[in-house]
C-alpha cells in the first residue's frame, strides 16, 4: 500500500459509488447504501463484503484526536538506517499509540504518527525507539491543527452538501477555503466516548448490541454517545480504502516550512488539492505536513513544482516517498492488505487511556526478537 509497479485490482464504478455512500454514512443500512449508490441492497452488501475480505477496505471510526479531545497527535521522523527501517516500522506498527507507520525514501527512513494523552508523554515514548540498543535520531512534530477530514477525498462523500442527514451520517467536513481547519473543542473526551471510539476503530459497523456490551453501558446510552460523537463531527465512520484500489499507486509524505503569517493560507491551499489526503499544521522545523496519493511516480514532478511550489510563503520543502506502509488509521497492513479482524491484536486500536510507555518496559523489539 505504497509505491508499487504492480497492477493492483481497481475499483469499478459500482465499487466507487458504494464506497462514497459509506463515506457519507458508514453505519447506514445496506438498503440505504444501495439507494445512495444506485444499486440493489444485495449488490451493495456483496461489494463491500468482497472488498473487506480482499483486504482493500475496512469500515472504521476516525477522528481528529486533538480537536475531539481524545489526545494529541505527533508526526515522528526517524533515521534508523535503511537496513533496519522495515524492522523498525513493523515494531512501531504493533504499538497501540501508533496510528500510522511507513518506511520512506530521502531524509528519513521511517515515519510514524503517534497518539498520546499529552504532548508531555512524547519523551517517554521516543526513548523506547532504539536500533541495536542505541537511541536513533528522531524528530517530533506535534500536530496543532488539521485541515482535512477522513473519507471526504478518498473515496469522497456521495451526498456531500446540505442534504438531509441521518443520526449516524457524518457531519459536513470543514471548508478548506476558510483557512481555519478543524477547530478544537478544548474539551477532554469522557471515558464512555473514548470506549465507543476505540471499539468502532476496530469495526465501524459493529452492531449496537455488541458495542453496548463491549463498552459496558445500555444500548440507549451507547446510542446517544455514538450519535453525539458523529453529529458533532468529533468522530467520522466510513471506509478506509487502499489508495491503489482507487488508482493511486504512489504515496508521498511532504514536509514543508511556511512563513508563519502564510501558514493558514498555505494549509488551506494544500488541503483543497484533490490528491491531498491529509494536511496539518505542526510545530518544529516543518510546520505544514501533507500526505498525497498520486496515480503514478511520474506525477511526482508536476505535483512538486506546480502544487507545492505554488504554496504561499514556502521556505523549504522535503518530499519523501512512502515505500512500505504498515499501518494506517490503526489498521495494520501485511503484504499490502489490511489485517483481517481475526488476526488483529491489542496494537490495532487506540490506547487513549493508557499512560505513555514506561522506560522500564524496555525498547521496541523487532519481529525477529532483536532490538530494532
Amino acid at each position: 500500500m505504497s509505491i508499487t509497479d504492480e497492477a493492483p485490482r481497481r475499483a469499478d464504478d459500482v465499487d466507487r459509488a458504494v464506497l462514497r455512500a459509506l463515506a457519507h454514512d458508514g453505519r447506514a443500512s445496506w438498503a440505504a447504501i444501495g439507494e445512495a449508490a444506485g444499486c440493489s441492497t444485495s449488490t451493495a452488501q456483496r461489494r463491500v463484503t468482497r472488498l473487506v475480505e480482499d483486504g482493500s477496505v475496512r469500515v472504521i471510526a476516525a477522528s481528529d484526536v486533538l480537536a475531539a479531545g481524545f489526545g494529541t497527535a505527533t508526526k515522528v521522523r526517524v533515521r534508523s538506517g535503511a537496513a533496519r527501517a522495515d524492522a523498525l516500522a513493523d515494531a512501531l506498527a504493533l504499538r497501540p499509540e501508533v496510528r500510522f507507520a511507513a518506511t520512506l525514501t530521502g531524509s528519513a527512513d521511517c515515519t510514524a504518527e503517534v497518539v498520546l494523552p499529552r504532548v508531555a508523554d512524547l519523551t517517554a515514548f521516543l526513548s523506547t525507539i532504539e536500533v541495536d540498543g542505541r537511541p536513533v535520531e528522531t524528530e517530533a512534530l506535534p500536530i496543532v491543527r488539521t485541515f482535512t477530514a477522513p473519507f471526504t477525498v478518498f473515496p469522497g462523500d456521495a451526498l456531500a452538501g446540505p442534504t438531509p442527514r441521518s443520526a449516524t451520517a457524518n457531519a459536513p467536513a470543514p471548508d478548506p477555503s476558510s483557512g481555519q481547519g478543524v477547530a478544537p473543542l478544548h474539551a477532554e473526551a469522557t471515558p464512555e466516548e473514548q470506549a465507543v471510539f476505540a471499539a468502532l476503530v476496530d469495526d465501524g459497523r459493529k452492531p449496537l448490541t455488541d458495542l453496548a456490551r463491549e463498552v459496558g453501558r445500555s444500548e440507549a446510552a451507547t446510542r446517544r454517545t455514538l450519535e453525539d460523537l458523529v453529529q458533532s463531527g468529533r468522530m467520522r465512520i466510513g471506509p478506509l480504502v487502499a489508495p491503489a484500489l482507487l488508482g493511486r499507486t504512489t504515496e508521498l509524505e511532504v514536509w514543508i516550512s511556511i512563513a508563519p503569517d502564510q501558514l493558514s493560507a498555505a494549509a488551506a491551499q494544500l488541503a483543497a488539492h484533490p490528491s491531498v489526503h491529509y494536511a496539518a499544521a505542526s510545530l518544529g522545523r516543518y510546520n505544514l505536513i501533507g500526505q498525497v496519493f498520486l496515480p503514478d511516480f511520474a506525477s511526482v514532478y508536476v505535483f512538486t513544482t506546480d502544487v507545492l511550489g505554488a504554496l504561499p510563503g514556502v521556505r523549504e520543502v522535503d518530499v519523501t516517498v512512502q515505500l512500505r506502509t504498515v499501518k494506517r488509521m490503526w489498521s495494520r497492513i501485511v503484504d499490502g492488505r489490511f489485517v483481517p479482524p481475526t488476526e488483529r491484536g491489542p496494537g490495532d486500536r487506540p490506547a487513549l487511556r493508557v499512560p505513555a510507555p514506561d522506560r522500564t518496559a524496555g525498547p521496541l523489539s523487532t519481529t525477529d526478537g532483536r532490538t530494532p
